[in-house]
């Protein structure tokens, strides 16, 4: 058992004697336990310590345990460095960062003289970290790791190899891992956190003091949860430890100065950060590619994929005059999208929800069609519930569909003939929908085609929606 699980193990009792009255403080806690496993003589070690011990284990044969072992005291060594750094001790946290890359060495060549390949171990963005801000040389450290992407150690290895170096961002790989980590049902917080991180190594912030607050107000927020995560993550001891990414990132694009996560000079908790220079050395980007629709429907039938183009081209919306249109949602209505989507009895779909949250969808141009998108919020200048009662009361559509799409013509609201936008509850999918199958859902959607009359989503029905309005402007 590692030293991180038996941490976990006992981090609901930790917490207990925090607030208890505890012989120790915390911070002694945690810095005694973390020499003592390094360095105590254990007898279960036939006397030596940990590190004695691994060197034992390669001269009998043990090479895979011992391997595994190095691999975790460079994490420990380095979780050490970052709580003496936590507390200003700069001299004892350079001890341990150097210790840090000692380890990864002996790792480097435990496997080298044992014909084994080097393995991308978790715990090598500590390395990687401690070579970023000691400013040292680790040939090692540049080749590419191999973890799979849509998990935790990816995005943190990425981020701290591109504090290694002047490579330029590549959003593509980035996106592409993002969208695994959503398809694995992982916390979209996580990614908004890396999101951060990400936006400062690019320059995306309007200055200086906009990215010190924003990450200022990210690591805060971290104590509000309780993930099942590593100390260095700061979601526990937030008050003690310091974000070595974001001071890695710090170092990178050459910011100088001193605030509680940076290094060398780290302030205390609480204190204002102080900039004696801005950042001029930001990654470049190399920029995402636009999301293709497929060659035979012209949809962009993944999620995901839809989303980007999405917010690709609402960024800059233009009507069909030139005069942009904003379609961002107040932030003060974002939190009652949910209730009016349930209201009208459109669940489950976290995906639309996420995008209604962030859009207003009678704000989204087509010019293509002299129909709108309705909103489901009121007060929209077309809403779903409006559209959806009146098809519903006045003309036999089923409850089992949702107008998304309305018209400001009489002779529409009057008489509506011909195909209707619609959601269908049973499958989540969108379908145009004649008005003489409005009546029988399975009628309605028997003959259905992809790129005609269907659309496997509302996210590709938007992305669809919008590629019409480009057409026109086209």
């Amino acid at each position: 058992m590692g030293l991180f699980d038996l941490f976990k193990r006992n981090r609901a009792s930790s917490s207990r004697r925090r607030g208890s009255h505890a012989r120790i403080s915390r911070i002694d806690h945690l810095l005694g336990m973390y020499h003592d496993f390094l360095e105590k003589p254990e007898p279960a070690y036939g006397g030596v310590d940990f590190v004695a011990f691994v060197e034992r284990q390669l001269r009998e044969g043990q090479v895979d345990l011992a391997i595994w072992n190095i691999s975790s005291q460079v994490r420990y060594y380095f979780a050490l460095a970052n709580l003496y750094w936590g507390q200003g001790d700069g001299p004892r946290a350079e001890t341990y960062l150097r210790r840090t890359l000692e380890r990864h060495q002996r790792l480097v060549d435990a496997c080298a003289d044992h014909d084994l390949p080097r393995p991308s171990y978790r715990g090598i963005e500590c390395a990687k970290c401690a070579a970023c801000l000691l400013g040292v040389e680790v040939e090692d450290l540049r080749r590419a790791e191999a973890f799979e992407p849509g998990y935790e150690p990816w995005f943190k290895d990425a981020l701290l190899s591109y504090c290694l170096d002047l490579r330029d961002f590549d959003r593509d790989a980035w996106q592409a891992s993002a969208d695994e980590w959503t398809r694995k049902r992982h916390p979209k917080y996580r990614l908004e956190e890396f999101a951060v991180y990400v936006k400062a190594l690019t320059g995306g912030y309007e200055s200086t003091d906009a990215m010190l607050g924003a990450h200022a107000k990210m690591f805060a927020s971290r104590t509000a949860r309780n993930p099942d995560s590593d100390l260095l993550d700061g979601y526990d001891d937030n008050d003690l430890i310091v974000d070595h990414i974001f001071a890695a990132i710090l170092n990178r694009i050459g910011w100088e100065g001193s605030y509680r996560h940076s290094w060398p000079h780290s302030a205390a908790v609480g204190s204002m950060p102080q900039t004696t220079k801005s950042p001029d050395r930001f990654a470049g980007v190399i920029a995402a590619a636009e999301p293709m629709a497929d060659r035979d429907t012209g949809l962009i039938g993944d999620v995901s994929a839809a989303r980007r183009f999405i917010d690709l081209h609402l960024r800059h919306q233009t009507d069909f005059e030139g005069e942009v249109v904003d379609a961002a949602r107040p932030a003060k209505d974002r939190g009652k999208v949910s209730g009016a989507l349930r209201d009208l009895g459109w669940t489950g779909d976290p995906e639309t929800l996420d995008l209604m949250r962030t859009y207003r969808m009678d704000c989204i141009c087509n010019d293509r069609t002299h129909l709108s998108l309705c909103d489901p919020m009121r007060g929209a200048s077309i809403t779903m519930e409006a559209w959806t009662r009146l098809l519903s009361d006045d003309f036999g559509l089923h409850p089992d569909f949702i107008a998304i799409a309305g018209s400001e013509e009489k002779t529409d609201y009057r008489d509506p003939q011909g195909a209707w936008y619609c959601y269908w509850k049973k499958d989540r999918r969108i379908y145009a929908i004649d008005r003489d199958a409005w009546g029988d859902p399975d009628v309605a959607v028997r003959h259905a085609r992809p790129g005609l009359n269907l659309w496997p989503s509302y996210s590709s029905f938007v992305a669809w929606w919008i590629s019409e309005h480009l057409r026109s402007k086209a």
